[in-house]
């Protein structure tokens, strides 16, 4: 069960980076008026990726395994 969590959250706190990455700034603004985020908390977004990541080792510590036989 631990490693389902912990590989699930992991997956989330990538594809919340590469939101966040990919939605800080167009590519290609010519001008500094063009540079607005396409997302406005697109950092936010990125580095709650990251907690959300490192906070995936945390889990899978502190998750009991599951008993074998």
């Amino acid at each position: 069960m631990r490693r389902g969590v912990t590989a699930t959250m992991v997956v989330a706190g990538i594809l919340l980076m590469i939101i966040g990455y990919f939605g800080a700034a167009p590519w290609g603004a010519d001008t500094v008026a063009n540079s607005d985020p396409r997302i406005t908390l697109a950092p936010t977004l990125f580095v709650l990726g990251v907690i959300v990541v490192f906070s995936a080792a945390i889990v899978y510590e502190l998750l009991p395994d599951r008993e074998r036989r």
